[in-house]
């Protein structure tokens, strides 16, 4: 192949990884200045469904040539591949190899959704708190705001200092 501007074969169909390699490659033309995102997403985009070689000709016609299948490639960034082109995508623009896969973000709270829900409802509680006793004991008010105090109390049992090796991490 002599490169995506100018390629031998232009009505073969591309294959998934062809399609992901030219985003690499677009995505290094990025990197180097040389394509604003704006430009990026679009011509990104654009081969993401492309289906022929002659489909991408025209996304790096003004780019310096590239051969398919050189080392250099900017990882691709997320985002639907074709087959999956109707589905809602979770991945935000932007590629960050430093971010954990969802399936491994986990909160620390007490097992996480159950401390997150008591965290949630400890100023309500406190609110009830302090107009119930405010109203029904004599004098009440004078001190009721000291309830208010259970909203961080049960941030720091919920979310508590933790080991030595998460606070590391």
């Amino acid at each position: 192949m002599s490169g995506y501007a100018d390629p031998d074969r232009p009505e073969q169909r591309l294959s998934d990884a062809e399609r992901d390699e030219a985003v690499g490659h677009l995505a290094s033309a990025q990197a180097e200045g040389r394509l604003t995102p704006a430009e990026f997403e679009q011509r990104s985009s654009a081969a993401r469904s492309a289906v022929t070689w002659a489909d991408l000709a025209p996304l790096f016609a003004d780019l310096p040539p590239v051969a398919p299948g050189s080392p250099d490639l900017a990882p691709p960034p997320p985002g639907p591949s074709p087959a999956y082109a109707g589905l809602p995508s979770s991945t935000t623009t932007g590629w960050d190899a430093s971010a954990p896969p969802p399936s491994r973000r986990r909160s620390r709270a007490l097992g996480g959704r159950v401390g997150d829900t008591v965290m949630a409802l400890s100023p309500f509680v406190a609110l009830l708190l302090f107009f119930g006793f405010g109203f029904w004991v004599p004098g009440g008010f004078a001190w009721s705001w000291l309830w208010f105090f259970l909203i961080p109390i049960t941030g720091i049992i919920v979310y508590g200092g933790g080991s030595a090796t998460e606070r590391d991490r």
